[in-house]
């Protein structure tokens, strides 16, 4: 299943539990206090609070270590997250982003525990609602990333991934567990595979200008201990077009693409507060997903700006069965409210398919 991470969603409190030396202000010291100077190491815990459609109401906390050095604008970090929604879902995860000393290289990754009931409707472009049926996965998985930075914006490295899932409960009246797919039975995956990114955004939380380009293969194989052979390729390319002042407009076109005995739970999908806002977030699902989305973000009064959005995706079995007539849409539009001097902001929007059905999401950090 491709689990869903939170950022921080509404910043009730805010506790730091070590401080050094005070120096400048960088991204990472704005967004762990509110924009308080702190030292070259810091702890920070922030209270989470969140709602999805596919969540309801959520709550939880995330911590984190904070290593800055003066003069450079990104800090390396781990930050830890534990989140329970009113679904009784359950997720912990870890996620370092380290780089060295002399900053050749970036180290980053994750480790994740989810216990997370989730909705399934079948494979496919044209899946019917009345297939509907729920069950519970569990997964742990640890990814290790290491990428050589060069020329400031270029980064290339390796990536490993190990995972074990199971699914823990299925609907006592539905299909999903007599069907066959990959992914029924518990099982384990190990992956090798290469990183390429491109990034020279001017902020990494609300950007203005610049572009993100990232391309990722990952090669699950029973040479590297994996009980199911496939392999997956993404593709995240982001553009952001500076207008008149904070006017913006953002673009993204976004690829996933599985190919082998791919588990049903780890199948490119639809939907969710990122990709194809309004659908549920695995609505549909199949071996490749094509998606892109626009949003214009303009300023309203101070820390608060507005966004306006659209979107297209579908998902197939094969590159040639990609069709004009078989993408989804969505629209919407929603409110931004600036929580630091880093630009991070709360975000609520409204998303709403070509069939009239709307989602509502309050998070944090913009959808891409």
């Amino acid at each position: 299943m491709r689990l869903v991470q939170y950022r921080v969603a509404c910043l009730l409190a805010i506790s730091l539990i070590g401080v050094a030396r005070p120096k400048a202000q960088t991204l990472d010291s704005l967004l762990a206090n509110g924009g308080k100077k702190i030292g070259d190491n810091s702890y920070v815990a922030i209270p989470i609070l969140f709602y999805g459609e596919e969540t309801r109401w959520g709550f939880g906390a995330s911590a984190g270590y904070y290593r800055i050095k003066e003069g450079v604008n990104k800090a390396s970090n781990i930050q830890g997250t534990a989140i329970y929604t009113q679904r009784k879902q359950f997720q912990f995860g870890l996620y370092p982003k380290l780089y060295t000393q002399n900053r050749n290289f970036y180290y980053s990754g994750h480790i994740k525990y989810s216990y997370y009931p989730d909705t399934f409707w079948g494979i496919g472009n044209t899946t019917s609602d009345t297939l509907e049926e729920n069950f519970t996965p569990r997964m742990f998985s640890v990814l290790f990333q290491r990428q050589r930075v060069m020329f400031g914006t270029i980064m290339a490295g390796i990536q490993y991934q190990f995972a074990y899932s199971d699914i823990a409960k299925f609907d006592s009246e539905g299909n999903l567990e007599n069907s066959g797919l990959y992914g029924t039975k518990a099982f384990r995956t190990s992956g090798l595979g290469f990183l390429l990114t491109w990034d020279n955004r001017d902020n990494n939380f609300y950007p203005l200008n610049g572009e993100f380009y990232k391309l990722s293969l990952l090669v699950n194989s029973k040479i590297f201990g994996s009980s199911l052979n496939y392999s997956r390729l993404t593709l995240d390319l982001r553009n952001f077009y500076p207008l008149v002042g904070e006017h913006t407009l953002a673009l993204q076109v976004y690829t996933d693409f599985t190919w082998g005995d791919t588990p049903f739970q780890q199948l490119p999908s639809l939907g969710g507060n990122e990709i194809l806002r309004g659908y549920y977030q695995g609505r549909y699902r199949d071996m490749l997903m094509l998606t892109g989305q626009l949003e214009y973000r303009f300023p309203i009064y101070k820390r608060l700006k507005g966004a306006m959005f659209g979107a297209m995706g579908q998902v197939s079995d094969d590159l040639s069965n990609l069709t004009f007539h078989g993408f989804r849409y969505s629209a919407g539009g929603g409110l931004r409210f600036k929580v630091s001097p880093a630009k991070v902001h709360l975000r609520f929007d409204v998303g709403i398919t070509e069939k009239g059905k709307a989602a509502l999401y309050f998070t944090a950090s913009e959808a891409f």
